[in-house]
Formats: C-alpha cells, sequence, structure tokens
C-alpha cells in the first residue's frame, strides 16, 4: 500500500486499537512515520517516542476526556482521531435487554460523540485537523438480531454528516469508513457460532472474499491525509461490493 506522506510525524488517536481493524489501523499510521496514541479499556502502555496507550471507557465521559489530556500533556496536539472502538449483540429483538441496547448506544454513540468532541476542541485550537469514524455497510443495510449495532452505525452516519458542517469552519474534516464483513473477533465468534456463512458472503460479494482488517486501512489513511483535504460528511464503504450486488440465486 503507497500510504500519504502527510501523516508522518503527526499525532493520531485510535479508539479500540488493541484488535481487529483498529489494530490494523494503528499499525497502518506507525508504519508511515505517525505517532499513534491507542485507547482501549486494556491497552498495551507503550509509552515511547512513536506510541501511546491509554485505558479509557467509552461509556463513562470523565475518562474519555482524562485520555484526550494525556495524549496532549505527551505530544502537544492531536492530528487526526479514528472512531473505531464499538460494540455489539446479537440476539432476537423482542427478547433484546433494553440494558444492552443502551450500553451499545453508549459505547458506539454517545463515547463516539465525546471522543470526536475531545479531539475536536484540540483541533480547533491548532487550526484544523481529521475525524474518521468506523461506521459500518449495516449503516446503509437492514440485518436480523443486531436492532442496536444497526441504530448506533446508522447514527454514526448522521454524525458524521452533522459534525462536518459544524466543524467544517475550524477546519476539521469529518468522514466515516463503512466496512463489510471484515475477519475480527466479533465476526470471527459469529461464524463459530454458525451465524455467520462464510462461502455465502464471499460468494455474494463481486471480489469473492471475506475482508479483513488490512482492507479497510487504506480508505482510513486516505481521509486522515492531506489528499482529502476537500473531503468531508463522507462515508467509503470498504465491502468487496457487497452491498451492491442485488443478484439473488
Amino acid at each position: 500500500m503507497t500510504a500519504p506522506s502527510s501523516l508522518a510525524g503527526r499525532v493520531y488517536v485510535v479508539t479500540g486499537g488493541t484488535r481487529g481493524i483498529g489494530a490494523a489501523i494503528a499499525q497502518g499510521l506507525l508504519d508511515v512515520g505517525a505517532r499513534v496514541c491507542v485507547l482501549a479499556r486494556d491497552p498495551d502502555p507503550g509509552d515511547g517516542e512513536q506510541t501511546l496507550g491509554v485505558p479509557v471507557d467509552l461509556a463513562e465521559p470523565a475518562t474519555v476526556a482524562a485520555a484526550f489530556d494525556r495524549v496532549v500533556a505527551a505530544w502537544g496536539r492531536i492530528d487526526g482521531l479514528v472512531n473505531n472502538a464499538g460494540i455489539s449483540k446479537v440476539g432476537p429483538t423482542l427478547e433484546y435487554d433494553l440494558a444492552d441496547f443502551a450500553r451499545i448506544l453508549d459505547v458506539n454513540v454517545t463515547g463516539l460523540f465525546a471522543c470526536s468532541q475531545a479531539a475536536a476542541r484540540v483541533m480547533a485550537k491548532q487550526g484544523g485537523g481529521s475525524i474518521v469514524s468506523i461506521a459500518s455497510m449495516t449503516s446503509f443495510t437492514g440485518q436480523p438480531q443486531r436492532a442496536a449495532y444497526i441504530a448506533s452505525k446508522s447514527a454514526v452516519l448522521g454524525l458524521t454528516r452533522a459534525l462536518a458542517n459544524d466543524w467544517g469552519p475550524l477546519g476539521i474534516r469529518v468522514n466515516a469508513v463503512a466496512p463489510g464483513y471484515i475477519r475480527t473477533d466479533l465476526t470471527g465468534d459469529l461464524i463459530e457460532r454458525g451465524v455467520l456463512d462464510v462461502d455465502a458472503i464471499a460468494a455474494r460479494a463481486p471480489l469473492g472474499r471475506f475482508g479483513q482488517p488490512a482492507d479497510v486501512v487504506g480508505a482510513v489513511l486516505f481521509l486522515l491525509s492531506d489528499q482529502a483535504g476537500y473531503t468531508t460528511g463522507q462515508a467509503i464503504v470498504v465491502d468487496g461490493g457487497w452491498t451492491v450486488n442485488g443478484y439473488f440465486k
């Protein structure tokens, strides 16, 4: 992958950056010479010239504010934020526990907004920055037994568009990347439980395969970079073409 050169030396925060898509994005940023702070419930401290790990619970606003304060104290600025952290639960909607529903919205929507707001306050003072949120192909589609997750990922698109309008005058670009079926701990569990059929998913995707975390990295790095300097309020779908295939046998 040819990465945008404008990322080198800059400071980026990645939430949920210890595994799956988040870990791939964090490594992609490190590979091009950026400094990366990973926010997660249990991150590797990794304090150093290029890496920083800060514990955070996105459902607890006080921990979010403290985490961003620590990034600024360590590196003096924040050039970009990747809102990757998210949780889900698959289950019959009639039996869905409202506490689980609320927890998913707290992390995937309210926590995302809290991180975006904290980062934007720093970016506004320094003249701008870029925020990329990880949405989902389910932001555009419906699927059974995923009501809370789909509601939250639809909200991510709404927030992306709203914040792009609010913060564009401050020099802050806000975009989203919407992955399709990607091999992560979450999809791995669903595959093991028989909820997802890998062969059927790959057969529907025009590119003919299940996605990997590395497939998402290029789109995120592009939107963070100066190459996307006139792009805001948009979502790039990275799903192998799954959502555009309306053919059924």
